[in-house]
């Protein structure tokens, strides 16, 4: 089986639901997949690894074994928006148009999150995800830091299908 093993380093998961309204957990395999992407795109786009994550895409959806989660209370924040079309005046710190802005997060009991697909790609394949989950430095919020490794384990006792 193939397992990718990701480790919260600060033990905050930081990411919203589809909602915005409370933590993403556990974190879906689509945002797994989308960190890896962001990874690929960030290292050159290769084919050897476009192949890991197509394979990945056409399979089927992984257990997520992930421990409970107490939720942080969301405070409300105010924030620049991004695509603010600033005036000379408006971009002064005083005149700054702000948006309301909620950050989600939550603290698992267990840092360690685990995908796990029951099929297993070829040997070309593990060793292209390995090298993007290697690099692949935050899950969700890029506040989220994380360790992201490649794993052929059995399937863990406390996974749930996806």
């Amino acid at each position: 089986m193939l397992t990718v093993e990701v480790e919260y380093l600060a033990g905050v998961a930081r990411a919203a639901n589809d909602r915005g309204d409370a933590p993403d957990w556990p974190p879906q395999p689509d945002r797994l997949f989308s960190a890896l992407v962001a990874t690929w795109a960030a290292r050159g786009e290769k084919p050897a690894e476009r192949a890991a994550l197509e394979w990945l895409e056409q399979a089927e959806p992984p257990m997520i074994a992930a421990s409970s989660a107490a939720w942080r209370s969301v405070v409300k924040v105010f924030v620049p928006p991004n695509d603010d079309t600033a005036t000379a005046i408006t971009v002064m710190p005083e005149r700054r148009r702000r948006q309301e802005r909620r950050f989600p997060a939550c603290i698992p009991a267990d840092p360690l999150v685990r995908w796990v697909w029951p099929a297993m790609p070829s040997e070309a394949v593990t060793e292209a995800l390995e090298a993007l989950a290697r690099d692949t430095s935050y899950l969700g919020h890029s506040a989220s830091l994380v360790r992201c490794m490649v794993r052929r384990l059995a399937a863990p006792g406390n996974a749930v299908a996806a």
